[in-house]
């Protein structure tokens, strides 16, 4: 049963920290602090998940039970109290817990409504319509103080600032980046806009990526110094580059990379998603200034995966030395000797940081099995690590 019920948002962030005080082998941010400070981190603060399907009842062991938050109504201080007791729902799975809190957003269609563009709530927060890039380009520009969903993101932030210890970092909302945010806005008017009329397209994606750019200062502007998550602190801008997936390396050369490079020149290095891509990641790499990039093995992508061994090869052959988080799905049967080979890898290059895993196979059935196997790999890695 749980300790006690909640019924306040000081109780709920008390019970939080004390929680998470007894868990620094799950702790996130620090450990990724220390990882891209080039530092050793004592605990192997990786995830492993299964997935979501609908009607999948099954339940395992659920220990440890957290408390009910017993607060009336909806309001803003009874959401945050909720979303502090569900922010340790991972130590049910062994997974890390992120102490750095969102401004808000539902998914990578966050800042889509700032341009005009509601979500669809029945078809899971999608662009309700696209726009085409002559009536974007007759379109004033969105505020990038109170445009969408911004004025309720700075309430959330001085909320936390206000009514939360100083130990809740802020990390920014999902962001995307100038290509998938035209993607999202015109839909696939992208892929064939810079065939047809290429200075219309750069127009418009610089327009995007001005937007973009003010965003991102004024969100470290709200957010200040005392609060930044770690890639805020070290002043990372992370652009997704998922649609780049779905053209050519030179498309993205000759109609992406100039805004990507604005991006990079203004914060000097870049984080970046390339949604599993080969050409995505080596385009990237060799052309901005990426201190963190991401590979592993996914079975079905739309241009193939970036595997650990690929992403090092291209990356000596860029003659860079980017940090590469790892994420892969993986494979049946074969699931501890998977993440103990890149255990092996990690402890002997700091440059990789494992970020997750999921067992495509898996279901809510196979928690059980899934602790074991953390607990396992805990193991492994603390016999690695004394070495």
């Amino acid at each position: 049963m749980p300790k006690k019920t909640i019924v306040s948002l000081k109780q709920a962030a008390e019970y939080f920290l004390e929680t998470y005080a007894e868990h620094p082998d799950r702790q996130y941010q620090p450990s990724r602090e220390a990882a891209y400070s080039g530092k050793p981190w004592k605990y192997p603060v990786f995830a492993m998940m299964h997935l979501a399907v609908p009607g999948d009842q099954a339940r395992g062991e659920e220990a440890p039970v957290f408390p009910e938050v017993r607060m009336a109504g909806n309001g803003v201080e009874a959401r945050l109290a909720r979303e502090l007791m569900a922010r340790l729902e991972p130590l049910k799975l062994l997974n890390p817990v992120n102490i750095a809190l969102s401004p808000g957003g539902v998914n990578s269609y966050a800042l889509v409504p700032c341009f005009g563009i509601p979500l669809d709530k029945d078809a899971q927060n999608t662009p309700a319509f696209t726009l085409s890039i002559d009536k974007f380009l007759a379109m004033s520009s969105p505020d990038p103080e109170r445009a969408g969903p911004l004025p309720d993101m700075r309430e959330r932030i001085a909320l936390i600032i206000q009514e939360l210890p100083s130990a809740f970092k802020i990390q920014l909302p999902d962001m995307q980046g100038p290509f998938n945010l035209a993607h999202a806005l015109f839909g696939n008017e992208v892929f064939t806009a810079p065939l047809d009329d290429d200075e219309k397209f750069r127009k418009a994606m610089k327009k995007i990526t001005d937007f973009w750019i003010e965003l991102y200062l004024n969100f470290r502007k709200w957010i200040g110094k005392e609060r930044f998550s770690w890639d805020l602190k070290a002043g990372l801008p992370h652009i997704c580059e998922c649609s780049v997936n779905m053209v050519s390396e030179e498309f993205y050369k000759n109609h992406v990379l100039e805004h990507d490079l604005r991006i990079a020149g203004i914060f000097n290095q870049v984080s970046i998603h390339p949604c599993s891509g080969p050409h995505v990641f080596r385009a990237t790499l060799e052309n901005l200034p990426v201190k963190v990039s991401e590979a592993g093995f996914i079975s079905k992508t739309a241009s193939g995966c970036t595997s650990i061994d690929a992403a090092l090869a291209i990356a000596k052959q860029a003659g860079k030395s980017p940090f590469l988080k790892i994420g892969s799905e993986l494979p049946e049967k074969h699931e501890y000797e998977w993440i103990k080979d890149d255990i092996d890898r990690s402890v002997n290059d700091r440059s990789l940081i494992i970020e997750g895993y999921t067992g495509m196979h898996w279901r809510r059935k196979d928690r059980p099995f899934i602790r074991d196997l953390h607990r396992r790999l805990d193991d492994y890695w603390a016999v690695k690590f004394a070495g």
